[in-house]
């Protein structure tokens, strides 16, 4: 139990030293020596976990993308229903993949920014859709998109929009919890967007009379 003990700190204390070395450094810039010292550990031991800073990225991007990955295989059936209108709740679907990021908000914040990943959003998205995937070849023919836009266009669009936000999101200092923002994206998920934004009545007839 004591080495599980220290294995798990041994680990939280990388990570914990990544972060910081991503936000001071940039991925691309830091190295495993970087990692030790800042972790106060030994290269030695960081090599009894990962191969090299590369493998450490990658199991830990990993380790997100599997519980990711388990949210969404238990929701997707509801998330389907409520994209489509079939089913009356709001949001709770979308709360339970959230928890997931707010859990890990500080991680997925720095591989998500300008000095982190370039290549972690797209592997988050590439989940989403071979799960979204999955669910509209369930629906069959019964899930339509508009005349004029291919559904392919459709999906990329809603992903995009719900991903859009919650990278926003969780790249705040100080994110909303999980249910605040999971009813934000349930209500633009109602709207289209040109009717989030709109001008007063008063505007509307200074700029016709220009």
């Amino acid at each position: 139990m004591a080495k599980q003990t220290r294995k798990t700190s041994t680990v939280a204390d990388i990570q914990e030293a990544l972060i910081q070395l991503i936000h001071e450094k940039g991925l691309q810039n830091l190295n495993v020596t970087d990692i030790t010292r800042t972790a106060g550990i030994g290269r030695g031991t960081f090599y009894t976990h990962y191969l090299d800073k590369a493998d450490l990225v990658n199991q830990l991007e990993n380790e997100l993308l599997q519980k990711l990955q388990t949210d969404l295989n238990q929701i997707m059936p509801d998330a389907m229903k409520w994209l489509v209108g079939a089913a009356p709740t709001t949001a709770s679907f979308i709360t339970e993949t959230l928890k997931n990021f707010y859990a890990n908000q500080r991680l997925i914040a720095a591989l998500l920014g300008e000095q982190g990943d370039p290549y972690f959003l797209n592997r988050i998205k590439q989940v989403v859709f071979a799960d979204l995937d999955a669910a509209l070849t369930q629906f069959g023919n019964h899930v339509h998109g508009p005349k004029t836009i291919p559904l392919d266009y459709v999906r990329e669009f809603i992903i995009d929009e719900i991903m859009g936000v919650i990278v926003y999101w969780i790249k705040k200092p100080h994110p909303e919890p999980p249910i605040v923002v999971a009813e934000i994206i349930a209500n633009l998920q109602q709207m289209a967007p040109f009717q989030l934004l709109s001008l007063t009545k008063n505007q509307q007839e200074e700029l016709h009379d220009e």
